[in-house]
């Protein structure tokens, strides 16, 4: 297990402010640190949650005006931008719900209708879709009637499990939308969970006042968000995401703590929850039992543990990549190297800069020795 990554001064001030410490604005008195700390509220993008902890807690007029004016600007912002988030998922699950199509919400819109006071306080990029592989042609159909087009990416059996979708509103605002059919990319924990398991457990939620939405229950929420950060991200210490897997875990109870453990143990993924769950504690103080943290780390029974790679500081594309080839048989190896090194002729020939089929080999040729030593550079 690698040792948790270090805070800088101004992250563990913003840390502390998010607990709900009182006075860290006194801290906060020199306008280099005033621009420091705000400059790591936007790099975590935590400004909107930030503003809203201070208010809750009565302690917003005590912060210096310097600090107050962005937090509030950005709480002004993400609420406006939420009313266009809200109408597009409006859209989108309006849209496969009339098709019968079964969906689960999962990630940020997941967690901002879940966890959140409001929406507008969890800030995300896209919306994320989990569907059954069955219907994945189906809804790539129903968003292109929905006005959607699908976004140009590398397609295979096994180097992606999800399409990307985006949608242009009437102001220009640029709407994604992530339909996967498993919930992670990597082939090492793209099966930990299937659809079916995730939705015949899942829970539902308000989306506004006339809308409502599947997302995962607690326990699977939480093992994901664990698998998101460390084998997506990297095991990134972005706290936004942190503070997701904070949330999810103060809302556990003992017998939720034991069905995380043995999904874990069933998974192999117990030492990247005990990671998050980690870093989420010493961020924010997360209410655990000790226990939990050698019972997730305990080799598991039922199958091998994750790859270390997800947890390896400063991995590269190649240690990804032999994670997902230690998994697979000897012929999904070479799909899996050939489906890297040899996307679809078409989706050569679709970039915008161009290309004739006659020139297709040395396209391919091209690609490999461009991306050859981004495999070997840390992440």
């Amino acid at each position: 297990m690698p040792a948790a990554t270090s805070l800088t001064a101004m992250e563990s001030l913003l840390c502390a402010a998010l607990r709900g410490t009182s006075g860290v604005w006194r801290q906060l008195e020199d306008p280099v640190d005033q621009a420091s700390f705000l400059e790591a509220t936007v790099r975590h993008r935590v400004r909107s949650l930030l503003a809203w902890r201070l208010r809750d807690r009565g302690e917003w007029q005590e912060w210096p005006h310097a600090l107050r004016t962005p937090l509030h600007a950005s709480e002004r912002a993400e609420a406006a931008i939420e009313v266009a988030r809200r109408t597009d998922l409006t859209i989108v699950l309006g849209a496969l719900g009339a098709a019968g199509i079964p969906v689960l919400l999962l990630k940020g819109a997941a967690f901002a209708y879940a966890l959140y006071p409001e929406p507008w306080l969890r800030p995300r990029q896209d919306t994320d879709l989990l569907i059954a592989p069955d219907a994945v042609a189906e809804a790539g159909q129903v968003l292109e009637r929905a006005g959607y087009q699908p976004v140009r990416a590398v397609r295979g059996r096994l180097v992606t499990h999800q399409r990307i979708f985006a949608r242009h509103d009437r102001t220009g605002l640029r709407h994604d939308c992530d339909l996967h059919w498993k919930p992670a990319n990597p082939v090492a924990v793209a099966d930990l969970l299937s659809f079916r398991e995730l939705f015949d457990a899942s829970q539902v939620v308000s989306i506004g006042d006339v809308l409502v939405a599947r997302t995962p229950q607690n326990v699977h929420a939480l093992l994901l968000a664990c698998l998101h950060r460390a084998t997506h991200h990297h095991d990134s210490d972005d706290l936004l995401w942190l503070y997701d897997i904070h949330l999810l875990a103060e809302r556990l109870t003992e017998t939720d703590v034991a069905a995380l453990v043995d999904l874990s143990q069933r998974s192999g993924a117990g030492a990247v929850c005990a990671r998050g769950l980690r870093l989420a504690r010493e961020r924010f103080e997360t209410r655990l039992p000790e226990t939990i943290f050698p019972s997730l780390e305990a080799a598991p029974a039922a199958r091998p543990a994750l790859p270390a790679a997800f947890l390896k500081p400063g991995v590269r594309k190649a240690d990804l990549l032999m994670a997902d080839l230690g998994v697979l048989p000897w012929r999904g190896r070479l799909r899996l190297l050939r489906e890297h090194l040899f996307p679809p002729a078409e989706w050569m020939l679709s970039d915008p800069r161009g290309g004739r089929r006659l020139l297709l080999p040395a396209l391919y040729l091209w690609r490999v020795l461009r991306g050859a030593g981004g495999w070997f550079r840390p992440l």
